[in-house]
């Protein structure tokens, strides 16, 4: 009978055990499969400016659904779940480039970045502002200037120790600022419409007020001649009867 008993009680516990010691496996287990069945998607991206030299460390890349990470010198590394991811890449805060790519690819990303070359006297101290940003270049003492891997955007020119200030969208190409303080517009460079618009607003509101001004005048003057003229003519002609005479002279 007391054997019995042992035998049951080691029947019982014995399960236990075993339930206890394999649980943390199995759990283990549960936890990897679904890792390793969502292992994420790769990228790889290599930014390149419009002349094609790489540009990776001057720009910051975001991907939306995914981690941008730069690799090195080389290429950007985007790491991902799904199998297409927007991505934007910026200049000084600036998007200079929006592309919609599939996972694990390789891609040569071109952006909306160049080279400014400005050309001025070397007497005049020019200041370059890229606009909407705090990025300011002070270019003194040369006829010609190259100011590196600039976005495609609205800067502000000016010439220090003047009133000469002007706002161009550059879209790559020359910038010619001549003695006379002018700036050659080189194809692509061109004056932004919201600076030309209110200018255009105003020169026609003056011209229109000062053509209708020499108007009054010319009308005044046309009144003022035939009031004298017709005064002339009645004092020139001469009476034809008797009462034309009386009255002629009573005027």
């Amino acid at each position: 009978m007391y054997l019995t008993k042992i035998d049951n009680a080691l029947r019982t516990k014995a399960p236990l055990k075993i339930f206890k010691r394999v649980l943390p496996l199995v759990l283990f287990i549960l936890i990897i499969t679904p890792m390793k069945c969502t292992r994420a998607n790769e990228i790889w991206l290599i930014i390149t400016n419009q002349c094609g030299e790489p540009i990776n460390t001057k720009v910051r890349v975001v991907a939306i659904g995914g981690i941008a990470e730069l690799y090195n010198e080389t290429c950007w590394y985007v790491r991902t779940n799904l199998t297409n991811v927007l991505v934007k890449v910026y200049r000084f805060n600036l998007c200079v480039g929006e592309f919609q790519l599939e996972s694990n690819s390789t891609y040569r990303l071109r952006v909306l970045v160049g080279d400014m070359l400005i050309q001025a006297p070397r007497s005049l101290t020019l200041r370059v502002k890229l606009l909407g940003t705090n990025q300011t270049w002070l270019l003194i003492g040369e006829s010609s200037y190259v100011i590196e891997d600039l976005p495609y955007s609205v800067y502000e020119i000016e010439i220090v120790g003047t009133s000469f200030r002007k706002v161009v969208y550059w879209e790559g190409g020359t910038i010619s600022i001549g003695r006379s303080y002018y700036i050659d517009v080189d194809k692509i460079v061109r004056v932004a419409p919201f600076i030309i618009i209110p200018a255009l607003g105003t020169t026609t509101y003056t011209l229109a007020r000062k053509y209708r001004r020499i108007r009054r005048r010319k009308v005044k003057r046309r009144i003022r001649n035939k009031s004298q003229s017709k005064s002339k003519n009645r004092e020139l002609r001469k009476p034809r009867t008797l009462a034309e005479a009386i009255l002629m002279s009573k005027s």
